[in-house]
């Protein structure tokens, strides 16, 4: 009786177990879902910082030093030579500069550049200047030879025509190559005395004040006439030099001192005076760099220095302070926004001047006053107007318009140019795993279940030709295409709201679930 109970028992728990094993299919009981997982990166935003540009010009500075050679003369000194040395080398980086040095007395009347040399920036620089020539070629030195050879004779007499002197320095060295056009023209002329050339076309007889002055203001006026960008004056027989500035630096005894000297220097005074304040009918700003003019009876007298106070370690600041390098600001019409191959969507450009205005998108409008317009890609495109079309880029661009900083870019203004990458739209899966078992294939997006459906869902394709499926849909990206793609395959179609676009500030997550076939 009790092995019977057993058999029947062993019985019953084979009969249940067949029961189970047959409700499941051989799929079922073989093979789970494997996930497709991936991700669609967030939308690239581009932010570029740009800025105009400018050009230094190094101006043309001709310096015409003329050193007193009296006999009483106490200018020429290792401190003087020292200034000298000071002068070149502060001009010398930033300016292409020509200094002429010559005697104030001339010895040799037949001879305008007896005992001269020139130091030049080209010489100094490569040994060689091809913008001199003749007389001038004969008397070019390095700077150092210049300030080592500051020996002059001494000529006998006690006459200084040195307003004259400057004059014909001047107008001799022309067509040598000295003195150019459209430079900066500094005389800077030392001396223990004053102009004597009242005295000498008088016969020495007495010269007064008025007559001196008189004399020296034609003299003056001859200067102007040289210096040119001058109204007013008869300037016949005078070939301008049209000088961007004309000074005249005086280095004299300008009040009494203990250094046997002799009289108050005034002549000079009065030159340099006058040739400061001229104006200029080019549209050249008077003088105004002289911070510390030299005062007498409350007038001020600008490039005087005082022989009797100076330091000769700075007697040539003044020439320093008045020579200013010309910045060329540069003004743009087109701007640069990223690379030909870039992805830019014209829609999110955003443009911001470094001072914080926007600019108005004009993009499509007709004859814009102001703002930009996107120009797509552009091919070696000059972005500067001025100071010539210029700065030639290849890429996507902008089209400003407008006038200078309203809203063309003039230095020294940025922009800041940002956009997003044009959005791509998703409207394929492909099944890396190969066919589905159709029952058995879900898919998410973003963690949200997309239902199967030809018009707002998804739907299987089954296998196609990737080239005909990119053909025919172009506007529409496939998700999960291996990197080298393939030339067929197994596919599901988003459609309706179920597309997506990647979007910025985070990734689309993509999610598929399903069995393959013959698992």
């Amino acid at each position: 009786m009790k092995k019977l109970k057993v058999h029947i028992m062993r019985n019953t728990l084979f009969y249940i177990m067949s029961l189970l094993l047959l409700s499941c299919s051989k799929e079922e009981f073989s093979a789970i879902k494997t996930p497709q997982i991936s991700a669609v990166s967030p939308l690239a935003t581009t932010s570029t910082k740009l800025c105009s540009q400018k050009t230094l010009i190094s101006p043309k500075v001709d310096i015409l030093m003329l050193w007193d050679n009296s006999s009483s003369s106490i200018f020429i000194n290792q401190a003087t030579k020292n200034s000298f040395n000071q002068l070149v080398t502060s001009v010398s980086a930033n300016f292409d500069y020509h200094i002429l040095s010559v005697p104030l007395i001339s010895t040799n009347p037949s001879n305008v550049l007896n005992e001269a040399s020139l130091a030049t920036k080209k010489f100094d620089d490569s040994s060689a200047d091809n913008t001199l020539s003749g007389s001038a070629l004969s008397i070019l030195k390095t700077k150092d030879q210049v300030a080592s050879s500051l020996n002059f004779t001494r000529p006998s007499g006690s006459y200084e025509p040195g307003v004259d002197r400057v004059l014909s320095v001047l107008q001799a060295n022309r067509a040598n190559g000295i003195f150019r056009d459209n430079a900066y023209t500094i005389v800077v002329l030392m001396s223990n005395g004053d102009d004597t050339s009242c005295e000498i076309e008088t016969g020495f007889t007495s010269c007064s004040n008025s007559e001196a002055f008189s004399r020296m203001q034609n003299k003056i006026n001859s200067l102007l006439c040289l210096r040119g960008n001058v109204s007013g004056l008869n300037c016949s027989g005078y070939t301008a030099l049209n000088s961007t500035m004309m000074r005249f630096i005086n280095i004299a005894p300008l009040t009494s001192c203990s250094n046997g000297l002799g009289k108050i220097n005034s002549r000079y005074r009065m030159v340099a005076k006058k040739l400061y304040e001229a104006t200029y009918n080019n549209g050249w700003p008077t003088a105004n760099d002289d911070l510390n003019p030299f005062t007498s009876n409350g007038i001020a007298y600008p490039d005087n220095y005082d022989i009797c106070s100076i330091d000769f370690n700075h007697i040539f600041d003044g020439v320093n302070t008045a020579i200013k390098q010309t910045l060329i600001k540069h003004v743009y019409d087109y701007w640069p926004v990223a690379a030909s191959g870039a992805s830019v969507d014209p829609d999110t450009i955003k443009v911001v001047r470094d001072d914080g205005k926007v600019l108005t998108n004009r993009t499509g409008e007709a004859n814009p006053t102001d703002g930009f317009a996107y120009v797509g890609v552009q091919t070696n495109r000059d972005a500067r107007v001025l100071p010539t079309r210029g700065e030639p880029y290849t890429g996507k661009m902008i089209q400003l318009f407008g006038a200078n900083d309203n809203d063309l870019i003039v230095y020294p203004r940025c922009l800041t140019v940002t956009f997003d990458e044009v959005k791509t739209q998703y409207g394929f899966i492909f099944l890396k795993n190969g066919e589905p078992q159709l029952s058995t294939l879900e898919v998410h997006i973003n963690g949200a279940l997309v239902p199967q459906s030809s018009t707002d869902g998804w739907d299987y394709m089954g296998l196609q030709y990737t080239q005909t499926l990119t053909s025919a849909y172009p506007d529409l990206k496939i998700q999960d295409m291996p990197a080298g793609g393939v030339t067929s395959g197994y596919f599901i179609r988003l459609n309706g709201s179920y597309k997506f676009k990647n979007t910025a500030g985070s990734p689309v997550a993509v999610r598929v679930d399903y069995i393959p076939k013959g698992q």
